[in-house]
C-alpha cells in the first residue's frame, strides 16, 4: 500500500514539476525574443532562437543514451533541471547588459539550456510507466497531454501581457522562480528500480541501443515510420505557413491567424478531456485508434487546406485536435509498453532525434513548396503524407493490434 502511495506522490511531483518547467520554457522564449529584438531590431537574430533550440535538442538526443546508461532517470531529470535553473540565473543576472556584441553568450546559454532539456524529455516519458499502473497508461498520458495543452494555451498570451506590464528582465526572474520550483519537485520523485548498464557495453553500443530496439521491434518500427511521415506533414502548421494561409486562402488579417491557432489548441484541450473520459476504450484498441485517427487527419488536412470559408477553417482547425491527440496518446502508450525503464529512455531519445530532424527538414521543405507552388499545394502534400502513413499503418496493422514484442524485464 505504501509503495502505491509513494508512486502516486512521485507521479504528482513529476506531473507538476514538468508543468512548471514547461511554463518557464515558454516565458523564457518570449522574453529572449523580446530582449534580442530590442537589442538588434533584427528578425534574423530573433529567428536564431528556435533554430538553436532545435539544433541543441537534436544533438542532445543523440548523446542522451550515454547519460541514460550511467544515471538513474530521476537523477537525470533533477540534475538537468538544476542545470537549467543555474544557467538561467546567470543569464538573468547578465540580461541587462545584452547588446549586439554580447549576443554570442546569450545564444550559448540558449544552446546549453536546450541541450539539458533534451535529456529530461526521454527521462520523463520513460519514468511514467513505472509510476502508474499499466492499465491506466492511456488515462495518464491523456492527463499529461491536457496539462501540456493548458500550459500552451495560457503561457503565450500571459507571457505577452506580462512582457508589457513587467518588462523582460522581471519575466526572466519569474522564469527562474518557476525553474527553481520545478527542480524542487523533481527532487521529490522516488525511483525504486535502477537498471545498471551492461558492464562490457561500449559507448557506441550504448548510442546505438535505442535505435536497435526500434529496428528489431516491428511494432516500434511501424510507429516510427508513421512518426516521420506525420512529422513532415505537420510542418504545414508552423506559424509562417499558417500566416500565409490566412492571408491568401482565407483573405483575412492577422487577427484570424490568432483565431486559428487558438482554435487548434482549444481542440487539442477538448480532445484530451474526451480521451481521458474514454481512456478505457482506447486502452483496449490502441492499434485501431491509430488507424482511424490517421485516416481522419487525411480528410481534415485536405478540407482545411482547400476551404476559403474562414469560419469553416476555424471549425476544422478545432476538429484536428481529436484525431491528433488520440493518435499521440495511443502511440505514446504503445512505446511505453515496449521496453523497461532505462531502455525505454533510449528508445525515446532515438525517437526524439528522428522527430526533431524530420520537423526541421519539413519546416524548410514546406516553406519552399508554399513559396513556389502556393499554400494550397502545401496542404495537398501534407494530406498525401498522411495517406502514406495510413497505408503503413494498414500494412503493419497486425503489429499495431498485437501486444508489444519487446520484453519489459
Amino acid at each position: 500500500m505504501s509503495n502505491i502511495v509513494g508512486k502516486q506522490t512521485s507521479f504528482r511531483f513529476l506531473w507538476f514539476g514538468q508543468m512548471f518547467a514547461n511554463l518557464g520554457d515558454i516565458l523564457f522564449i518570449v522574453c529572449l525574443i523580446k530582449l534580442i529584438f530590442d537589442a538588434t531590431g533584427s528578425v534574423t537574430y530573433m529567428s536564431l532562437v528556435p533554430f538553436f533550440n532545435t539544433i541543441s535538442a537534436l544533438i542532445s538526443g543523440l548523446l542522451a543514451p550515454l547519460v541514460i546508461n550511467k544515471y538513474r532517470l530521476k537523477s537525470i531529470l533533477f540534475y538537468s533541471q538544476s542545470g537549467k535553473t543555474i544557467l538561467l540565473l546567470l543569464l538573468t543576472i547578465s540580461a541587462a547588459t545584452i547588446k549586439t556584441g554580447g549576443l554570442f553568450w546569450v545564444y550559448l546559454f540558449i544552446c546549453l539550456i536546450s541541450f539539458l532539456d533534451g535529456w529530461a524529455s526521454p527521462a520523463r516519458n520513460a519514468l511514467v510507466p513505472s509510476l502508474v499502473e499499466e492499465g491506466k497508461l492511456v488515462k495518464t498520458n491523456s492527463l499529461l497531454s491536457i496539462s501540456d495543452q493548458i500550459v500552451q494555451l495560457i503561457a503565450w498570451p500571459i507571457g505577452s501581457i506580462l512582457l508589457v506590464s513587467m518588462g523582460a528582465g522581471n519575466i526572466l526572474w519569474l522564469t527562474f522562480s518557476l525553474y527553481f520550483i520545478s527542480t524542487a519537485l523533481m527532487g521529490g520523485i522516488e525511483q525504486t528500480v535502477h537498471i545498471q548498464a551492461q558492464e562490457n557495453q561500449t559507448r557506441l553500443e550504448a548510442l546505438k541501443e535505442g535505435w536497435g530496439i526500434i529496428w528489431k521491434s516491428k511494432q516500434l518500427r511501424t510507429v516510427s515510420y508513421m512518426n516521420i511521415l506525420e512529422t513532415f506533414a505537420n510542418g504545414v502548421w508552423i506559424a509562417a505557413i499558417l500566416f500565409v494561409y490566412v492571408s491568401e486562402a482565407l483573405n483575412k488579417g492577422e487577427d484570424w491567424w490568432g483565431f486559428i491557432n487558438g482554435s487548434f489548441f482549444a481542440g487539442m484541450l477538448f480532445a484530451g478531456l474526451l480521451i481521458y473520459r474514454f481512456s478505457h476504450l482506447i486502452e483496449r484498441n490502441l492499434g485501431k485508434t491509430i488507424l482511424w485517427s490517421t485516416f481522419s487527419l487525411i480528410a481534415i488536412t485536405f478540407m482545411f487546406g482547400m476551404t476559403s470559408i474562414p469560419w469553416f477553417a476555424l471549425f476544422v482547425s478545432f476538429l484536428f485536435g481529436l484525431p491528433q491527440m488520440a493518435r499521440d496518446v495511443a502511440e505514446t502508450t504503445i512505446i511505453q509498453k515496449s521496453a523497461r525503464e532505462q531502455l525505454l529512455a533510449k528508445v525515446y531519445s532515438a525517437r526524439g532525434t528522428l522527430v526533431f530532424a524530420a520537423f526541421g527538414i519539413s519546416s524548410l521543405v514546406m516553406g519552399w513548396i508554399t513559396d513556389e507552388f502556393g499554400v494550397r499545394t502545401t496542404f495537398k502534400v501534407a494530406a498525401a503524407l498522411f495517406i502514406c502513413s495510413f497505408f503503413i499503418a494498414l500494412r503493419g496493422s497486425r503489429y499495431l493490434f498485437g501486444e508489444s514484442n519487446m520484453e519489459r524485464n
